[in-house]
């Protein structure tokens, strides 16, 4: 469908055309979009991003620099991405889109707090937007926990860690010299005082650190006699037996009841990646649709996905489903008894879609226009478009149920 040899190859019809009125260019500007669209949902993104450079070269929109930089993301051109997700958002600063595809190309970069204030400049346009209130979470949590793997003790500087070895070194070597002093000296006889009362203090003991107890005995002057209140306030601190298993749990294992991993006992960020489970299910609710349309029937064959992923989330004592899936439903449909093929194309299955999910129609042969219009208005737009809906709907409250 998109030719061969360059990105944009079989579209130069396009990517050549120089409009000369505002009407042309807004009709070439919509073609564009359409063009990319079903470049997103073939996952043909090198297309993708000539096409929607083609428009921003035409017609500088928040739209057009958004859409070109999901394509560079997907591509791997982060920075780009980046660059195009700021422009977006300078071109039209209430675009929330444009902040979420900044948000994106940070968290691809771990740039987890640049993305963390993007994702909070998008919930103060929507705050009640409930896909980027998950996300916002979400990145806050893995902001804390690089703010705990950051903390450490300060590096020793190079000129303290040579002055503390020559300090060690020093005392090391009187310490030899000292011993070997000592060892060969004879041993001197106790003096009567020491022989008589080991109670008082002789002339050396104020240098050692000796006192004397409530008792009146000598004791090292670092020797601590508790007071009853003091030992009431300790209370009992002898060694007890655990009588049971549930006794000997720590807190971290206590936690991995909740759903929660051992190693993860502060509870703050885990993921689990579920996409096996989704992919089979998800193919298996979207697979052999078949609707009587007013002008028709159509039937689906089995659905193709061109991404997928899903994963459940606990942070904070919190559960979140995400999922995220591109797919293709082939069809054939008879509209005012004329046979037509095609596949209907949803680009973006995500939370944040809130139930509804764009749909573009790319045409095996294409149909004549009076076709062509119908079944934009029944299967692109209408009872079709509806039933793929449900059945997502369906099948999200499916992984709620399964992993709750």
């Amino acid at each position: 469908m998109f030719g061969a040899g360059y990105p944009g190859g079989g579209h130069d019809d396009v990517l050549k055309a120089t409009p000369t009125t505002p009407s042309q260019t807004s009709s070439l500007i919509e073609e564009i979009k359409s063009r990319g669209r079903s470049a997103f949902g073939q996952g043909n993104y090198p297309l993708a991003e000539v096409l929607y450079t083609k428009g921003v070269e035409l017609q500088p929109s928040a739209i057009l620099y958004s859409n070109r930089a999901l394509a560079r993301m997907n591509l791997g051109k982060l920075d780009e991405s980046i660059e195009d997700s700021t422009q977006a958002i300078k071109e039209d600063p209430t675009y929330v889109k444009g902040h979420w595809r900044l948000a994106q190309a940070h968290i691809a970069k771990k740039n987890n707090k640049e993305a963390l204030l993007a994702f909070e400049d998008a919930i103060r346009i929507e705050p009640t937007n409930k896909a980027i209130k998950k996300e916002l979470e979400k990145c806050k949590a893995k902001v804390e926990q690089d703010d705990m793997f950051d903390d450490g003790p300060p590096p020793i500087s190079p000129a303290k860690a040579s002055k503390s070895q020559t300090v060690s070194e020093t005392t090391s070597s009187k310490s030899t010299s000292s011993i070997k002093k000592s060892s060969s000296a004879p041993p001197s006889a106790p003096t009567p005082s020491e022989e008589t009362d080991a109670s008082e203090f002789n002339k050396s003991d104020h240098v050692r650190g000796y006192k004397l107890n409530k008792d009146g005995k000598k004791t090292s002057f670092f020797n601590n006699d508790l007071t009853p209140e003091a030992k009431a306030l300790i209370g009992d601190i002898a060694p007890k037996k655990i009588n049971s298993a549930m006794d000997a749990a720590t807190p971290a294992m206590k936690k991995a009841e909740d759903g929660v991993s051992v190693w993860n006992s502060a509870g703050t960020w885990e993921e689990k990646d579920v996409s096996k489970w989704a992919v089979d299910s998800f193919t298996a609710c979207l697979s052999g649709i078949s609707l009587d349309l007013p002008c028709g029937k159509v039937e689906c064959g089995d659905l193709k996905l061109n991404e997928s992923s899903a994963s459940v989330v606990k942070v904070r004592g919190k559960r979140r489903n995400l999922f995220d899936f591109n797919c293709t439903v082939p069809f054939e449909a008879e509209i005012d008894g004329e046979s037509v093929k095609g596949k209907a194309n949803f680009a973006d299955i995500a939370p944040d879609c809130d139930g509804e999910y764009e749909c573009q129609i790319e045409w095996d042969e294409t149909p004549g226009n009076a076709v062509r219009m119908k079944a934009n208005k029944h299967i692109r737009d209408g009872k079709f478009k509806e039933e793929v809906e449900s059945r997502v709907g369906a099948w999200v409250e499916s992984f709620k149920a399964k992993y709750s």
